[in-house]
């Protein structure tokens, strides 16, 4: 099996289906996709932006970057970004890397670049033991039928042998034959018990080990020196160093429709500035961080926090990873109080001295809620998102209530809290759906670390060809911008007629 050392980034934008992907829209949008239009938004070079939220998925972001390269092929730049695990270190990347307009290398063909030299599984860093029990698990199919299998056939063996024990014994004084099965039976007995001691104490000690690293089989140390090294490539260093280059205005930013907000007033681009946001979860005070806005909630300065440390926080997937932790926070400091109270309306006393991340999956795994902005009444560009949908087509159409086992219930039951976020969103508005796409995966480990290169590029490739389709049957910037008018006028208009009625009720209480 090849590594990822020998791959290039053609080996994925050269694969048939991504240049199919890219015919269809030049067929229907003509050279350079001139007549393709999904924003209002442009730099001096024509390009398009969109806001973009893109969800977290362990490897199967692999497929994020495919639906970004499409986008950027077609002329699209983004302008407010934010993910979630997976997809906070593609968010990372296109917020860092640089686009090498000499080379026409669009980000995302840099990011597969960074990709393709560095093999997966190195960011499996724990115990040899830990990673070839990975290895395991990732490839046993039916890995947890198969435990349960194994469970219960060792339970059935030494109820046989507990009874094969009574029995012998109580039969030797009277036939001579039992006193054989009895030394058998005994012997096997106690190497099963013996077993089942062993492995007890081996589990024990594990489990300690666990908790002594965070709960986490690995450390993530990998991870987030690789992250480190393409910052550092890209000239990022500091959180300054990221705020700046997230936050640079594209050079000749202009609005095509001239005709927006009358609260803008001459600068029809007034607001619209890049940046960043990057979900985590800290289970010690249990609430949703955004980095790098909250990063002055754990340090004074700036310098005290690399910002690879923020991505690192969000995939940290628990117990595949150790979870990441902030200690000696200065909660004494007013400053650091006051951003407390300020961010998450904390009060000295509650504020602790050290935090726990991990995976931002855990509370918001698609946060496209970051993205709005309710004040806006005429949209110049839209908010697109990127779903990972790894869900069997069954589980969208069977009803399982009353075929759930434990490991299926806990997991739906898991997913229920970490989706509320983002769901409960979407149902309040739901016009945000016009601009997400879906990506099907669910053939795919979102944990196999090890994934073959073949298998990258088939997630590279429902990526690209998922961007394709939305580009050409799903997306339409006029009936979307309409859309996002109405619903602002609807809910002003409701606004004023309750304002309305509350004035009228407060009179006639007067």
């Amino acid at each position: 099996m090849p590594s990822n050392q020998t791959l290039a980034p053609e080996f994925f934008t050269e694969a048939p289906e991504v240049t199919a992907v890219l015919h269809a829209l030049k067929n229907r949008f003509g050279e350079n996709y001139r007549d393709l239009v999904v924003s209002d938004t442009l730099d001096k070079d024509g390009h398009q932006y969109v806001h973009l939220v893109q969800e977290g998925g362990g490897v199967l972001g692999v497929a994020l970057v495919g639906y970004t390269y499409i986008l950027e092929k077609a002329g699209i730049r983004f302008m407010r970004l934010a993910g979630t695990s997976a997809g906070a270190i593609n968010t990372t990347l296109l917020s860092v890397v640089k686009e090498d307009k000499a080379g026409n290398r669009t980000k995302s063909e840099r990011i597969l670049q960074y990709l393709c030299e560095k093999p997966f599984f190195d960011f499996v860093d724990g115990h040899p033991f830990a990673q070839r029990l990975i290895k395991w698990v990732i490839k046993t199919e039916n890995f947890a039928g198969r435990i349960k299998n194994g469970v219960r056939r060792l339970a059935i063996t030494l109820v046989v042998l507990i009874l094969t024990d009574i029995v012998s014994t109580g039969l030797r004084h009277h036939y001579p034959l039992f006193n054989g099965i009895a030394l058998v039976s005994y012997i096997l007995t106690g190497m099963v018990l013996l077993g089942l001691g062993l492995a007890a104490g081996y589990g024990t000690y594990l489990l300690q080990r666990l908790k002594n690293r965070g709960f986490g089989v690995n450390p993530g140390n990998n991870f987030t020196e690789w992250i480190k090294m393409i910052m550092r490539e890209n000239g990022v260093e500091t959180i300054g160093d990221l705020e700046r280059v997230s936050g640079q205005v594209p050079e000749g930013l202009h609005i095509r429709n001239v005709q927006t907000d009358r609260s803008l007033g001459d600068d029809p681009t007034k607001g619209l500035r890049p940046d960043i946001t990057l979900i985590t979860s800290d289970i010690i005070t249990q609430n949703k961080i955004e980095f790098p806005k909250m990063w002055n909630l754990f340090r004074e300065h700036q310098h005290e926090l690399h910002p690879a440390e923020f991505v690192r926080a969000s995939m940290s997937i628990p117990i595949f990873f150790e979870s990441h932790i902030i200690r000696n926070i200065p909660r004494h400091l007013p400053i650091i109080q006051t951003h407390w109270r300020n961010h998450l309306l904390m009060e000295p006393a509650d504020i602790p001295t050290a935090v726990r991340f991990v995976d931002g999956g855990v509370l918001s795994n698609f946060p496209i809620n970051i993205l709005y902005n309710p004040e806006v009444t005429i949209p110049r560009l839209p908010t697109f998102g990127i779903e990972l949908d790894d869900a069997k087509p069954a589980d969208h159409t069977v009803n399982h209530a009353d075929q759930l086992g434990l490991g299926a219930y806990l997991g739906k039951l898991f997913n229920t809290v970490r989706y509320y976020y983002d769901k409960d969103f979407l149902l309040k508005n739901s016009l945000f759906r016009k601009g997400i796409g879906v990506i099907h995966v669910h053939e795919y480990n979102w944990l196999d670390f090890n994934i073959p290169p073949e298998k990258q590029r088939e997630l590279f490739v429902l990526g690209a060809q998922a961007a394709g389709r939305f580009l050409l049957d799903d997306f339409n910037w006029e009936e979307y911008k309409t859309a996002r008018i109405v619903v602002h006028q609807a809910v002003n208009s409701s606004a004023k007629d309750f304002r309305g009625v509350s004035d009228i009720l407060t009179k006639q209480k007067k």
